[in-house]
């Protein structure tokens, strides 16, 4: 038999002596992680759960923003090709959509310049005014600021002594007299469009378009002048354009926002909650009745993993109603691996 002796004293005391400050650390670090958490306790069932608006800012912002970016990129596009009428509905869309959102602002300085280029100063000036208003130190803001001393201090192009009517004058003289100068024709076109002068400008691509039918492949004659079914030539002005936008995509989503819910098990300062929930509304926008509508949201992950897919349906809509919906998702691995989220409308008319 082994007899106890100084030595195992000596080991047994330096052991217990490390076990009490292991205990001790232990018991900090949970104390620690009680705090950090906002707890007094630790609960190994808790229940948690946001409101819709007031999970985590960030969150929300950014996913909202993905599809406004997306969406100002596109309408960017049209304006830097030229395609004004085309692009104003578009960025009304976006400043309806995001009004406060970074490119809700930054639309409203493209919507002004698009604005300015059509001949629609006064819509032109608003729109300028309420983007400075909004970001008076952004990177667009002195841009904005040159349009609205040239629009305020009656710097409008075409406007300026009456030099626009005589160059129209001249342009309508020379195309008359030579009916086969196309170069005229189009120039004087362009200038009755860029004074607001629709009508006029119309008329003078529809006399374009009958000696030259290879026009009607031109980019910029292709977003002013619409080919009917029986040949005839509609006027694509902003009024116009943006009908036809909305027939073409009537149905908006708006207002879509997320926050995360349930119950989890667990240390409460690791613990993760177990539901994404996406919530928003929908809008029918066009003038006839839309069937079988249908909202499809899509949650990502890192590296645009695709988590989960799910459809709400939403039934008939009539012109302007608008209705609600609400998903949640818990197929996932980690909640907080989830990027962002992307809403998508289907009808039938």
């Amino acid at each position: 038999m082994r007899l106890f002796g100084a030595s195992d004293a000596l080991v047994s005391r330096r052991s217990a002596k490390r076990a009490v400050l292991s205990s001790g650390l232990c018991i900090a670090l949970l104390a620690l992680m009680a705090a950090g958490s906002g707890c007094v306790g630790a609960k190994r069932t808790t229940e948690w759960s946001s409101p819709m608006g007031k999970g985590p800012v960030s969150e929300t912002h950014a996913l909202e923003d993905y599809g406004a970016a997306k969406q100002l990129a596109q309408a960017k596009r049209m304006v830097k090709g030229g395609q004004y009428s085309l692009a104003i509905p578009r960025l009304r869309q976006i400043v309806t959509q995001f009004p406060a959102d970074a490119s809700g602002i930054e639309a409203r300085h493209h919507l002004g310049v698009s604005y300015y280029m059509v001949g629609e100063y006064q819509q032109a000036l608003d729109h300028f005014n309420q983007h400075l208003s909004m970001n008076p130190e952004g990177a667009l803001s002195g841009e904005s600021r040159d349009y609205v001393a040239k629009l305020t201090q009656a710097e409008r192009p075409a406007e300026q002594e009456g030099g626009g009517d005589v160059r129209v004058a001249e342009l309508e003289a020379a195309f008359a007299a030579k009916p086969d100068d196309m170069a005229a024709g189009l120039e004087l076109a362009t200038l009755r469009w860029e004074r607001g002068e629709y009508p006029q400008a119309g008329e003078v691509y529809r006399n374009l378009l009958a000696r030259w039918p290879g026009l009607e492949q031109d980019t910029l004659v292709r977003t002013r002048m619409a080919k009917e079914a029986d040949g005839s030539w509609t006027v694509l002005d902003p009024v116009e354009a943006e009908r036809r936008f909305r027939e073409a995509e009537p149905l908006r989503i708006f207002n879509v926002a997320s926050f995360r819910s349930g119950r989890y098990s667990g240390w409460q300062a690791v613990a993760q909650q177990r539901d994404y929930n996406v919530s928003g509304q929908a809008v029918n926008v066009g003038d006839t009745p839309l069937e079988d509508v249908r909202v499809i949201v899509t949650i990502y992950g890192l590296g645009q993993l695709v988590y989960d897919t799910q459809t709400v349906a939403l039934g008939a809509m009539q012109p302007k109603e608008v209705r609600a919906f609400s998903l949640q998702f818990s197929r996932f691995d980690d909640i907080n691996n989830i990027v962002r989220h992307e809403c998508r409308g289907t009808f039938r008319r």
